[in-house]
């Protein structure tokens, strides 16, 4: 998914640009670090810099097609076809980050930058109308709507619309840095346990002695081994009664296995896992995000061939999302009396 992002910009390059003239953002200063988080479809928004009688506002956005770092012959190139509102003197050895775009969308009105009190990322600690903003500064869709919303670019929310985006807003509160809270193994193995039970699959944990915090895995199980042998056979039985917790759903005849590492050795996960490739199978490695890196290096291992299309990485952070989520959707549909949602 392409990244969006913030740039700024004088309100005389906002006017040239929706003039359709440039096609062209330059960079002032050289970027050490590049842009490479933007990509063709990224949205950039413009923000202008204040001046003594106007504060900064964002005027409009344009639409990547294409990122790159140019030399001087280039650039000059480029500005010689109209390309580059003001553009600079580089020096013979100096290079310049650009980003090309097709068409420069001017808002029907300006958003001011302070009025953004109630607008941030998931990271960011401050809304948009403390950051500090002197270059480029990535966000993420859902500021891109509110910017756009609040310049009239959007129609008038329906009450349908409304719902939708508050629904959005509750499930970004849940993005909750993992270093705040602690999962333990037998804790992840119990969300998955109740998120299956909660979605009317059958769940099984190789631990059922465990518990969490006084409650007890064998307790939210309602499959056991005998039943995985019944439903998978005797042949993979072993291995699957070995796997820290494994969904099963009727309707689909498949089943669901997750492996959860915490502490424990990526690569002793993945053989669990591969040893049960013959079934068919959605196969999952629960673990922080601290770990994604080694998962992503260890599933490249030809040992894991078998296994690495059909195997996902889900942090921590995800599954106490989903844990959440999915509780209080059980919650909120019990006036429905759904007969899969009893236990």
């Amino acid at each position: 998914m392409a990244k969006h992002a913030i740039v700024i910009a004088d309100r005389e390059w906002c006017e040239a640009a929706a003039s359709g003239s440039i096609k062209i953002y330059d960079f002032k200063y050289r970027r050490r670090q590049g842009i490479r988080a933007l990509a063709p479809g990224s949205i950039c928004i413009v923000m202008t810099r204040p001046t003594s009688s106007k504060p900064s506002a964002f005027c409009g956005e344009f639409t990547v097609r294409e990122v790159k770092e140019v030399d001087p012959q280039e650039y000059n190139r480029l500005a010689s076809q109209g390309l580059i509102d003001n553009p600079q003197k580089l020096k013979p050895n100096e290079r310049r980050w650009i980003i090309l775009f097709d068409e420069f969308k001017k808002y029907k009105k300006e958003v001011l930058k302070k009025e953004l009190t109630d607008v941030k990322t998931p990271t960011s600690k401050l809304p948009i109308a403390g950051w500090i903003i002197r270059g480029l500064h990535y966000i993420d869709e859902h500021v891109v709507r509110e910017i756009r919303r609040r310049a009239g670019e959007l129609p008038p929310e329906t009450e349908l619309g409304i719902i939708d985006e508050l629904m959005v807003s509750i499930s970004r509160l849940l993005d909750v840095p993992e270093d705040r809270f602690h999962i333990t193994h037998t804790c992840a193995e119990y969300m998955l346990m109740s998120i299956g039970r909660d979605l009317d699959f059958k769940v099984y944990t190789a631990d059922p002695s465990r518990e969490c915090s006084g409650r007890k895995l064998k307790n939210i199980a309602n499959m056991s081994k005998e039943d995985l042998g019944e439903l998978a056979g005797q042949i993979i039985l072993k291995p699957l009664s070995r796997i820290d917790v494994v969904w099963y759903s009727d309707e689909a005849r498949r089943f669901y296995a997750f492996e959860v590492v915490i502490g424990g050795s990526m690569r002793d996960a993945l053989l669990r896992l591969s040893a049960i490739r013959g079934l068919e199978a959605k196969l999952f490695i629960v673990s922080g995000e601290g770990m994604r890196r080694e998962y992503e290096r260890s599933i490249r291992n030809p040992a894991f061939n078998s296994i690495r299309r059909k195997c996902l990485f889900i942090s921590l952070g995800e599954l106490a999302k989903m844990y959440i989520l999915t509780r209080l959707w059980k919650r909120s549909v019990e006036l429905l009396q759904l007969p899969y949602t009893s236990r």
